[in-house]
């Protein structure tokens, strides 16, 4: 971390009205990401994803949403969310009810999925569909490295060609989702094909190679012999660098296929992904757990950033005081990092909650008052950052064996919980949390590759991030 200078002026550097829109006739626009890519409109006015995610609280778990989709409790629940003044929903695709022999799409499912588009027209909601994913089992193509493996990205692509074209006219649609949480295999035997012919195209021949990686690059005869780096965190290899990047290349190359595909045949629709938390390369443990899924390369394919976060920091998983302020940091470093690999584009948290992890006795012992507490701080954290925001999730789940299960907004039985109506709260106010106050900054440096490569140097960064963000709020300074 830099030294402080007087009243903590330092830089944060990386390298690399929640209105119901059918309450105003905006139905049949279609969401736009404004002219500066600081937010939405609809219609010419401001518009701000505020929702949820959703699935069925009573369909077991993972939740079987389309293989028990039951329309009249889908729309008691579209009604409970209105009410409480969600204007997206976030809906799981599957790949087993949609896609099971491609290239053809399930017409059970359609169906199903166009009765909830006409739930969600008539409640005020736009969806934001996402997928396919593997909540309802996965058929033969998805059994694979679906993102490394080439004959798996075509099936993807396939699957969104079809059914986007489908939708293409249906305002009523936010934006697509690509997947649910991405992640770049390590050791596959797709990406132990690919590893040689990308370092190939690098470096061009392997004197140049050897110049690059000096003492690692002895015994190397070829290309082909190259091996995958350990799953370990050595300070400065520039092998498992240059691993990190080629998995960044294969992220890129998974996303802008499926994004452009989907681009061709709905060029009105809005493009996004949803990326893990460890998409941020701190606190992820070893390199393989990095998604490799880089801001800065992916954020062209993309309308707009979307990233997932769960307080993860600190020793307490119930959110001692000290660790709720260490959450707060981290998850100002999080938005900011991805925010900051996307210039111009607006940024979603796709998916929050009050809980992280760890064991459910944890959460037992909290009360709803500390659920709300936590959602409606880390809401604010976000001002001037984040453009939108969807709980983890609609209801609390019985059926959960993570932090789902008391995660809603409302009760399984559909009762308004504190966050419920804090949350509604903040949907009929934007400006709230939109706005982000003019104050002085502080500073200190985060370094990427570095933290790609040697996960203690990530984990040292956000540390340092935490100390500077905890004098700076003192003094009422601002971190970026």
């Amino acid at each position: 971390m830099k030294t402080l200078i007087p009243a903590l002026m330092a830089a944060f550097v990386f390298f690399c009205g929640a209105e119901v829109f059918s309450a105003t006739g905006d139905e049949r626009e279609f969401v736009r990401v404004n002219s500066d890519g600081s937010g939405f409109a609809v219609g010419g006015r401001p518009w701000h994803p505020f929702g949820c995610n959703y699935f069925d609280p009573d369909v077991g778990w993972p939740p079987k949403l389309w293989q028990k989709f039951d329309p009249e409790k889908v729309e008691s629940h579209f009604r409970v969310m209105r009410d409480l003044g969600v204007n997206v929903v976030r809906v799981f695709l599957t790949a087993q009810s949609f896609f099971p022999e491609p290239p053809n799409l399930e017409p059970t499912a359609l169906e199903k999925f166009e009765k909830m588009l006409s739930i969600a027209r008539r409640n005020g909601i736009r969806l934001h569909p996402t997928g396919p994913d593997h909540w309802e089992g996965n058929p033969d193509w998805r059994r694979t490295d679906f993102i490394a493996e080439p004959q798996a990205l075509e099936v993807q692509v396939a699957f969104w060609k079809a059914f986007a074209a489908r939708y293409r006219d249906e305002p009523v649609i936010f934006a697509y989702d690509i997947l649910n949480e991405p992640h770049v295999g390590w050791n596959t035997p797709a990406m132990k094909a690919q590893w040689p012919k990308w370092l190939r195209e690098q470096y061009g021949n392997l004197d140049a190679l050897r110049k690059a990686w000096g003492k690692e690059a002895r015994g190397i005869e070829s290309f082909e012999k190259i091996p995958v780096p350990a799953d370990a965190p050595p300070l400065e290899s520039r092998l498992l660098l240059d691993y990190q990047h080629f998995r960044e290349s294969v992220a890129e190359r998974w996303l802008t296929m499926q994004a452009q595909a989907i681009g061709a045949v709905a060029p009105n629709h809005l493009v996004t992904v949803g990326l893990i938390q460890w998409t941020i390369p701190v606190l992820y443990g070893k390199p393989s757990r990095y998604a490799a899924f880089r801001p800065s390369r992916i954020a062209p394919a993309l309308d707009f950033m979307s990233v997932h976060f769960y307080p993860l920091y600190g020793d307490d998983p119930t959110l001692s005081d000290e660790s709720f302020e260490k959450n707060l940091a981290y998850l100002e470093l999080a938005i900011r990092y991805v925010k900051a690999g996307a210039s111009r584009k607006p940024l979603v948290v796709g998916e929050f909650g009050w809980h992280g992890g760890g064991k459910l006795k944890h959460l037992i012992e909290r009360s709803t008052q500390d659920q709300s507490r936590w959602c409606r701080s880390a809401v604010m954290q976000g001002q001037g950052i984040a453009a939108g925001w969807l709980n983890w999730a609609y209801a609390d789940t019985p059926s959960a064996r993570d932090l789902t299960r008391f995660s809603g907004l409302v009760t399984e039985h559909g009762d308004r919980k504190p966050w419920g109506l804090a949350f509604r709260d903040l949907a009929g106010n934007p400006n709230l949390w939109t706005k982000r106050p003019v104050e002085p900054e502080a500073i200190v440096d985060f370094h990427l590759d570095r933290a790609t490569t040697n996960p203690q140097a990530g984990d040292a960064m956000l540390g340092s991030y935490y100390e500077v963000w905890r004098v700076s709020k003192r003094c009422g300074l601002r971190v970026r």
